[in-house]
């Protein structure tokens, strides 16, 4: 809420504004930490993917960083909530803090403690997300023609992006996270249902984007990642659900579990860092260097990262993983009433 509020009269996705003004005051500080303003490479999961993506898009003419990560989530990954349902949203919320439900109501909630604010939007419920496995938080950006878009199809295939390198994936199970919150929420989500989210949200965006970004020579690199290790199983059938790779870039799956990594894990730990290593420092060739192809429609280029809980990489053709997604309609292609 406190990014991406939805008041009348208070700016559209700030939360998105914000992360522009770090990166411009890391563009001209870093030089005293000891870094390059030439290699700036930004990442992100989930919402955090989709930001990296809507970034290309907003910032085409001068994106500052060199190199794009998105994992689990781009631009075409998860529906918005319509203009109108923020705003009530938002009127829900200050009217629980009893500060009105019409009018100007942002001074009165500016006074109120963030802990308060906080506590109170949890009583705000999501909106239906179009896939009975997804939902869309009550504050979230909003397309407002400068940060976000509304015709992200147009815009793609006209190659209106920022054109610099790309690298994103998925995981092999992303459902296996998101049917806990739908159960939570009292949907009981079926198998089909489930593969179907998979395709909407994730498959399917990141090999649109994948296709959109080679079709104008944009280097591009595209994985499906497998590891599903006892330290950051959720349940006995969770498998490489949505966030378990971040503990293979960041190595915290032992903290965060209590419980050690088998040498399989350790081995794939590194796996999965070295090519996010090479590719910061160099994302135009990089991973090439380590022998991942980039990505092609037509050729093994998809990278598969710890099939079966081995240290490896493979790859396969994309139509393995994407063949049914012309038949599918991708998430954020929908907007939330």
């Amino acid at each position: 809420m406190f990014g991406f509020p939805g008041a009348p009269g208070t700016g559209t996705n700030l939360g998105l504004r914000d992360q522009r003004l770090a990166i411009e005051w890391l563009q001209k500080n870093i030089a005293g930490f000891g870094g390059n303003p030439k290699k700036i490479v930004i990442a992100g999961q989930s919402s955090g993917g989709a930001a990296v993506d809507w970034w290309s898009y907003a910032y085409m003419k001068n994106p500052i960083v060199h190199g794009l990560i998105s994992t689990s989530g781009n631009a075409f990954s998860f529906p918005m909530n319509a203009p109108q349902k923020q705003k009530d949203n938002w009127y829900s919320l200050s009217e629980l803090l009893g500060c009105g439900s019409s009018g100007d109501t942002v001074a009165c909630m500016r006074k109120q403690p963030w802990e308060a604010i906080s506590a109170a939007v949890s009583k705000i419920p999501p909106s239906p997300g179009g896939s009975p496995v997804r939902s869309t938080p009550p504050f979230y950006p909003m397309v407002d023609g400068e940060t976000i878009f509304s015709d992200y199809l147009s815009l793609a295939s006209a190659g209106d992006f920022a054109k610099i390198p790309y690298l994103h994936g998925h995981k092999n199970y992303e459902q296996g996270y998101y049917v806990i919150s739908a159960f939570a929420q009292g949907r009981n989500v079926t198998e089909a249902q489930s593969a179907q989210f998979l395709l909407e949200s994730f498959v399917c965006p990141h090999s649109y984007e994948a296709r959109q970004r080679v079709a104008v020579k944009v280097p591009t690199w595209v994985y499906r990642y497998f590891g599903d290790w006892d330290n950051t199983r959720l349940y006995p059938t969770s498998g490489a659900y949505h966030g378990t790779e971040l503990h293979m870039i960041l190595g915290g799956s032992e903290d965060a579990s209590g419980l050690p990594a088998s040498q399989a894990q350790k081995a794939t730990l590194k796996l999965v860092q070295r090519p996010i290593a090479a590719f910061a420092d160099d994302p135009n060739s990089g991973l090439n260097k380590l022998g991942w192809p980039q990505f092609d429609p037509v050729t093994n280029s998809w990278a598969e990262i710890a099939v079966d809980n081995e240290p490896k990489m493979t790859f396969a053709k994309p139509g393995r993983y994407d063949r049914a997604c012309s038949y599918i309609t991708m998430g954020a292609l929908s907007i939330v009433s």
